[in-house]
């Protein structure tokens, strides 16, 4: 090894390199070691050419090799791209589309819940949910319509022939054969019938009169009292003289007239019945037959305290015993001792009436009693919160306690002609 180093030192000895220029001559000596590195670096450089050439040619192929695959990937995404922009356009189009088919279904859904909502209102019962079920339902429906509304065409055509042949009694005329003839019948017998109703017409104006005068009197009956308020009451009568009439016009067909007349003689009918009910509950007559009247309704001095004090009802003073009787017909729904009223009974006349009776001696019903009017319910007497002898007598309006004398003064209009008696004491 290191006689080949020396041989290849061998090869290069110093030597001297002159330069001249002009005049000048210049020596430089190349030594060994400059000779090696030079030829080290010349050596080095061509082996890197070389190597860098070979390099360079494996490295272009590769490259080319690498440019191909990039283009065909480049190519590849390309396509991908235009088949990912077709899809998604497809995509869209089909979006699109369903969104229009939900519309549509929506819309339907919309209609069938509308029909559903209307079907079951006409025919007042629940329809199926779904369209399936829902078509068969319908027309089944339909079709018992289709019936039913052709039996009441048939029933309607009854009804006519009948009506027809109730006019014929009336007119006298021969009833007519057919529907299509009913017509022109009416038409004919219209006159007949046109003059039955003006007879008709004026005797219920006639009744109009007379129940228009009777329920003035009954009405005065309770005029001045509490039940004559309209309130209390439920009817507010309104009588001038000879009853309400008025002019009918020249233009009013005498069917209208009669249905006027009729509608009055309605109103004075349900006044009259309401007025019978509410003097079936009036407790208009006294307690007792004989009685002085010792103390009003309002405002007095206090028998016991002597100080300004309200009466709720009216003090009747009597023989001790006498017989205390119900002033309407009722129901017993309190008797015994009450506080300040002594024995005491209370009495319940329907229509929001009540009568109260204070202070007796004696009690001869129990709750729960039916009194028919004048039955002897007690005795006068001095229990309670008394003085003397007499009977408290209230007469309450739907709890609230009124003046009792307003119905025993509007009583005596009503029995004018019955004559007072002593009752027996006992």
């Amino acid at each position: 090894m290191q006689t080949t180093i020396q041989k290849i030192i061998a090869r290069f000895p110093e030597r001297s390199l002159v330069i001249r220029s002009g005049s000048d001559t210049r020596y430089v000596v190349l030594k060994t070691w400059h000779q090696l590195t030079a030829v080290s670096m010349v050596t080095v450089f061509f082996v890197w050419t070389a190597v860098a050439s070979v390099g360079f040619s494996w490295n272009h192929g590769a490259r080319l090799s690498v440019e191909q695959e990039l283009a065909d990937t480049i190519a590849a995404n390309q396509a991908f791209i235009a088949q990912l922009q077709n899809d998604q356009k497809n995509a869209y189009e089909l979006r699109q589309a369903f969104n229009e088919e939900v519309r549509k279904n929506e819309e339907w859904a919309f209609r069938f819940d509308s029909i559903r909502s209307v079907s079951d209102s006409v025919l007042e019962q629940s329809s199926p949910e779904t369209i399936v079920a829902f078509i068969p339902w319908f027309e089944g429906q339909l079709d018992a319509r289709i019936r039913a509304v052709e039996q009441s065409n048939a029933d309607l055509t009854e009804l006519v022939m009948d009506m027809s042949d109730s006019v014929a009694e009336i007119s006298g005329r021969k009833a007519p054969q057919s529907l299509e003839d009913v017509g022109s019948w009416l038409s004919n017998v219209s006159d007949d019938l046109a003059d039955a109703y003006e007879t008709q017409s004026k005797a219920m104006e006639v009744l109009h009169d007379s129940m228009t005068l009777t329920l003035a009197k009954g009405f005065a009956t309770i005029d001045g009292t509490p039940l004559a308020d309209p309130e209390f009451a439920g009817f507010s009568p309104s009588f001038g003289t000879g009853g309400p009439s008025r002019e009918i016009g020249s233009g009013e067909h005498v069917f209208e007239k009669f249905q006027d007349r009729s509608n009055r003689l309605m109103r004075l009918s349900q006044d009259w019945q309401a007025l019978q009910s509410l003097l079936e509950c009036a407790p208009l007559a006294p307690p007792v037959d004989y009685y002085n009247l010792t103390s009003e309704y309002g405002n007095r001095k206090d028998p016991f305290t002597k100080k300004p004090d309200w009466h709720e009802g009216v003090d009747l003073g009597a023989w001790p015993g006498t017989r205390v009787r119900a002033t309407a017909p009722g129901v017993v729904t309190y008797a015994g001792h009450k506080g300040g009223y002594g024995r005491f009974v209370l009495v319940d006349h329907g229509c929001g009436i009540e009568t109260a009776y204070g202070h007796l001696k004696k009690i001869h019903v129990k709750k729960g009693d039916t009194l028919d009017y004048r039955d002897t319910l007690g005795e006068v007497g001095s229990t309670g919160r008394s003085t003397g002898p007499h009977v408290h007598y209230e007469v309450r309006i739907k709890g609230k306690p009124v003046d009792p004398y307003q119905f025993i003064e509007a009583g005596r209009y009503v029995f004018k002609e019955q004559k007072l008696t002593i009752a027996d004491a006992k």
